[in-house]
């Protein structure tokens, strides 16, 4: 597998190289050079999402571009990453939804009438299994309910899942945990503790400076703003963080209508 790496690696970029020396040349490209280029495109894409899932195995850096969403519980992540993907994936409410980040690689397949999901595989990320949107979201919950039981109740190994769908663009999306917001005092001493481990979990996600963070917060939070003051930490200037700011309609009366 360490060979199949280096080998993807090397052949990523040989293909980008190509890709980009077609660019150069500003020819007018015919239809068939344009599908050419377009299935080009394809394989290079998928390229970089299998050498996501070994770089994860094998807890080897790659610098490879993606969106980390960060906010905190009840921010409106996942109903944002839902909007982009265009269909419902993960159960919308409040709590600890993922107890692990969530990464999504999404392919525009125009021949996709309805969402097609690949699961990548925890021991070998070679191996992805197709499987339906309840499959999905019952091996999400039933890694909830394990890790719940362990003391750290956090894990920063990523579920990896391949999506293809007419109606979502090829884009590689991040979901964080959402971050916790405990009440001072003793008797909160276990949520506190939750509270650092997913803020420490993500962190370490911010800190790849290929990612670009997409930062949530409630309106009702502006004065706080306690989510940009995680990612500030991170990234001082905010030069590649997008701020979101979710709920307007229970702020201002004219978003509701």
């Amino acid at each position: 597998k360490k060979h199949t790496l280096a080998a993807l690696r090397y052949s990523l970029s040989a293909h980008s190289y190509s890709l980009e020396i077609e660019m150069e040349r500003g020819e007018e490209a015919s239809p068939v050079a344009v599908n050419i280029e377009m299935e080009g495109q394809s394989r290079l894409y998928e390229a970089y999402n299998e050498l996501h899932g070994l770089a994860q195995e094998f807890e080897t850096p790659f610098d490879a571009p993606a969106v980390l969403v960060v906010g905190h519980q009840t921010d409106g992540k996942s109903a944002l990453v839902e909007a982009l993907m265009g269909f419902q994936f993960n159960h919308v409410g409040g709590g600890t939804k993922t107890r692990r980040p969530i990464t999504l690689h999404m392919k525009y397949n125009p021949d996709c009438d309805s969402p097609l999901c690949h699961l990548l595989s925890d021991s070998d990320p070679t191996v992805a299994q197709e499987r339906s949107l309840q499959e999905i979201q019952a091996y999400i919950e039933a890694e909830n309910m394990r890790l719940e039981r362990e003391p750290c109740q956090f894990s920063a190994k990523e579920i990896i899942i391949k999506v293809e769908y007419k109606y979502c663009p090829n884009l590689t999306i991040i979901d964080t945990p959402g971050l916790v917001a405990p009440a001072p005092g003793r008797k909160n001493r276990a949520l506190q503790g939750q509270a650092r481990a997913v803020e420490s979990l993500v962190r370490a996600k911010m800190q790849h400076k290929e990612f670009i963070i997409l930062c949530l917060e409630d309106c009702n939070d502006w004065i706080n703003a306690t989510t940009r003051r995680v990612v500030m930490q991170i990234d001082p200037e905010l030069s590649r963080t997008v701020i979101v700011s979710t709920k307007l309609d229970t702020k201002i009366p004219q978003f509701a209508r």
